[in-house]
């Protein structure tokens, strides 16, 4: 694995305030070129740190991918047992939307039940918000060829970027910040989705909390149902509390011809989770009203932010129970 420096980059209570701060914020675009000098990025203390973002790119030894991570540390001070963490998918499109909600989300933390929250975007070296040939390929199990989406690209790489999460982006994180290992939270849309849940059902130890916007339910002729029906038989095996949330825009469209799934399916999928045999499992499901497929990715951010930073099971259902 090798590392690239990058320079340094540079309280609202209400959830429609958090969107509008949401949708205003600056998306921004990274470039890296392949001829940058590579070395050992210093470590950096968690005090230089507070109340700034950093990027740097990781060259992986288990993908043949270059990621831009983007790291976001609050001005506050972390919590006895540590931050606690929100790893984003699709880092480009997403880090700057989440870093300007969690930084306006800071100031109603005690009314929350909130912790500050470091927030670790993934992304890919270059200008695209959606790098779409390399999410293929890392967030997606393996498929038949005649069951490939595109045809022109690759999949089912999804084990290999779990490793690379694992055994070489988290020990960078950990070692440049306090973290809180008990609770870590991935959030992918879509595709990024689609690998939340795959990671949820088979390797649930990789993190604490999981939410899912959006997942690609019709990926590989429904895979996500039968990997939920397996996992629901085993369920009485979860040893420690996971939080699980998903989303789902009403105006997504189910007219995109074998990518279609029923409604019914769908509802029924989503529904599943409360029907299993441990109370270990917390999970919410939220539809999203008017919500297109992308717009559902930015209209999710708020509840992941929440999710991720909500400091005890008893704060978390005062957020998301609905009365």
């Amino acid at each position: 694995m090798n590392i690239l420096k990058l320079p340094r980059l540079f309280k609202t209570q209400h959830l429609t305030l958090l969107m509008g701060l949401m949708l205003g914020a600056t998306s921004a675009t990274w470039s890296a070129t392949n001829n940058q000098n590579k070395n050992t990025m210093d470590t950096i203390s968690e005090q230089q740190l507070k109340g700034s973002s950093q990027q740097f790119i990781l060259t992986s030894q288990y993908t043949p991918h270059h990621y831009l991570i983007n790291l976001y540390i609050p001005q506050a001070p972390a919590p006895k047992a540590g931050y606690p963490v929100l790893y984003l998918l699709d880092g480009n499109a997403t880090f700057e939307s989440a870093r300007a909600i969690a930084q306006a989300m800071a100031g109603g933390s005690n009314k929350f039940g909130t912790d500050p929250l470091v927030i670790v975007a993934i992304g890919y070296a270059g200008d695209a918000l959606f790098s779409a040939q390399n999410r293929a390929l890392d967030y997606t199990s393996t498929v038949a060829t005649n069951d490939k989406p595109n045809k022109q690209y690759s999949y089912g790489g999804d084990t290999q970027f779990l490793k690379f999460i694992d055994n070489e982006l988290k020990p960078q994180i950990f070692n440049r910040v306090r973290i809180n290992r008990d609770q870590q939270t991935l959030f992918g849309h879509s595709f990024g989705g689609l690998f939340t849940l795959n990671t949820f059902f088979k390797r649930s130890d990789s993190f604490q909390r999981y939410f899912a916007a959006s997942p690609s339910l019709w990926y590989n002729n429904h895979v996500l149902l039968q990997e939920q029906d397996l996992w629901r038989k085993q369920s009485n095996q979860i040893k420690k509390p996971i939080y699980l949330m998903t989303t789902v825009g009403t105006s997504e469209s189910s007219s995109d011809m074998q990518r279609s799934i029923s409604k019914n399916a769908a509802r029924d999928f989503f529904s599943g989770f409360s029907r299993v045999n441990t109370n270990k499992l917390h999970s919410w499901h939220f539809y999203h009203p008017s919500e297109q497929h992308i717009g559902n990715l930015y209209a999710s951010l708020p509840k992941a932010i929440l999710l991720a930073s909500c400091n005890s099971l008893n704060n978390c259902q005062k957020l998301f129970d609905e009365q």
